[in-house]
């Protein structure tokens, strides 16, 4: 077996220490080694700019593995439910049918994006995740772009759901739009308060997550009869001089219904790609990883294809539901002929919560990790005793809040949708970006141990996703004008970043601490890979090896 070179991962020239490292288990990134450790020692000389690395690494430790596959499960489900009760009902406007057809590459790229990303995160398993990846695969330049990528991912997401579930809470409690900041701010307390309690947070996720399952079935289940399959495929279609027609053609628009439909189908699948995040938490990572990300995307796959299909034949129809910002809460209201939709908006409310508190976490653990890896200011990686990242939660809640005011303040309606845009435009940059990390690194690092792996169709299940990506956003660049204006933004804030990676990043990098755990781990790994491909699983447990 070829050497793991490790400066192609932490860019520091130094050989892995294979004499000073135990093989009984791999060091985890969250679990700092005491002052004693002889390593350390003979490593902390080499750092200036952040003082002797076991002490910075001391104040940035996040909680002992905790959650299992379960948790990892509800986490995962959490950040992609409320998926299913808003967003993508809009994309009837171009027809069931294409819909249908862009759901079903919506859904594969979820199942590859999922079979590559299993084996990245218990290869690496750190919480900046891709971010880790793009250092192995490249270099800190990459790294940088792709990390701060995924956080605004989860930020304008984030900030959307805060929004729908302030509107939703208006709707019950009939306060009007005006107290919805207050809403804002509730739900963002929440939040963080739940946050500050990481093993709260699993628990409540999952449970949560379990209820808006239920919830995406039992109000469709409860109005089955009134199930209509003809109306599910009428599509209005407008003129040149506004004449309306109506169309029962399953592409009504052919294949530019088919791309103008692809980023609504995704709505109901988007996020999913946080589950990096949570790895540093996780116990018996190499079969909890996976065996929650399979239980998530068995869970979530046919939920959106009910929610998708079914919705479309319900009362009031597909015509009216398209423009609703609740689908449930109309179906439930013309199929009891309710005056009101103020109770019935019970029924989305969990999920959007979920996917809330579950982006919320996500949002955290992404600047944590960045932050300790050097991308982003020390302070935003500081945690308390029992492991929760208070910095990184006070810049998340602050994010949530300013850009849920201007959603709530902005004199143009267009502001939701142009956030979902750029949401989803980090989205797909992260999705085309990580196949190619993925196979980089295994011709750059075949060395390294991968406990859950995808074997020989690695690689072709990273090129499909690269390839639907790819198509996905170039579709709807060249056809959709937002798009184009949301890219071009997107394009200046990383010209943004150029010059603060250069003047501030790029120094941080070269001291980074996080290079002192990719080094021990990686020697770890190697070291048992080289021992007995039998041996026990490096994820095992949650302590740190002896020395």
């Amino acid at each position: 077996m070829a050497d793991i070179d490790v400066k192609l991962i932490t860019g520091s020239p130094e050989p892995l220490a294979s004499s000073r490292v135990s093989t009984s288990k791999v060091v985890r990134p969250s679990v700092v080694l005491g002052a004693n450790s002889n390593v350390g020692k003979q490593e902390t000389s080499t750092l200036n700019r952040f003082g002797d690395k076991d002490e910075y690494l001391a104040k940035r430790k996040l909680m002992p593995a905790y959650a299992n596959w379960i948790h990892v499960w509800g986490f995962i489900v959490g950040t992609v439910i409320s998926g299913s009760f808003s967003g993508f009902n809009a994309g009837y406007a171009n027809g069931l049918g294409s819909m249908i057809v862009a759901h079903v590459f919506a859904s594969i790229l979820m199942i590859t994006v999922s079979l590559n990303l299993m084996e990245l995160a218990t290869a690496m398993p750190f919480a900046s995740g891709c971010a880790a990846y793009a250092s192995g695969a490249f270099n800190g330049v990459v790294a940088c772009f792709i990390g701060y990528a995924y956080t605004f991912d989860m930020v304008f997401i984030g900030a959307e759901v805060t929004n729908f579930f302030g509107s939703g809470l208006e709707i019950l409690f009939a306060t009007g739009h005006h107290f919805g900041i207050v809403y804002h701010f509730l739900s963002i307390f929440v939040c963080m308060a739940i946050n500050f309690y990481p093993k709260a947070f699993f628990n409540v996720i999952t449970v949560s997550s379990a209820i808006s399952c239920l919830m995406v079935v039992a109000p469709l289940f409860a109005t089955a009869s009134q199930f209509n399959y003809q109306n599910a495929f009428i599509t209005p279609i407008t003129s040149a001089n506004g004449t309306v027609t109506f169309s029962t053609d399953f592409l009504p628009f052919g294949i530019k219904g088919v791309i103008n439909s692809f980023p609504l189908a995704l709505y109901l699948l988007i996020c999913f790609e946080s589950m990096p995040c949570c790895v540093e938490e996780t116990q018996t990572i190499a079969s909890s990883i996976p065996k929650g990300m399979f239980a998530a995307n068995l869970t979530l796959i046919p939920l959106s294809w009910i929610g998708l299909v079914v919705t479309a034949g319900m009362p009031p129809g597909g015509i009216a539901i398209q423009s609703t910002m609740l689908p449930y809460s109309s179906i439930l209201v013309a199929a009891f002929q309710l005056s009101s939709e103020q109770m019935v908006i019970l029924v989305s409310l969990p999920a959007v919560f979920s996917s809330q508190l579950a982006i919320y976490y996500a949002t955290t653990r992404y600047i944590y990790g960045m932050s300790r890896g050097g991308y982003m200011p020390p302070i935003l990686s500081l945690t308390t005793n029992n492991g929760a990242p208070y910095t990184a939660m006070l810049a998340t809640s602050t994010m949530f809040a300013l850009l849920s005011i201007v959603l709530q303040y902005s004199p143009d309606p267009e502001t939701a949708r142009i956030f979902l845009v750029i949401g989803t435009i980090f989205a797909l940059t992260a999705y085309i970006v990580q196949p190619i990390l993925f196979i980089r690194l295994r011709y750059r690092i075949p060395a390294l141990r991968r406990p859950f792996s995808v074997k020989s169709f690695g690689i072709p299940v990273a090129i499909i996703n690269l390839v639907i990506a790819t198509s996905g956003l170039v579709g709807m660049v060249v056809l959709n004008t937002t798009w184009q204006w949301c890219l071009l933004w997107v394009a200046i804030g990383y010209a943004c970043l150029v010059p603060f990676y250069i003047f501030v990043v790029r120094h941080n990098l070269m001291d980074s601490p996080e290079k002192l755990f990719i080094r021990r781990q990686l020697d770890t790994m190697l070291r048992e890979s080289l021992i007995s491909a039998g041996s026990q699983s490096p994820w095992g447990g949650n302590h740190a090896p002896d020395h």
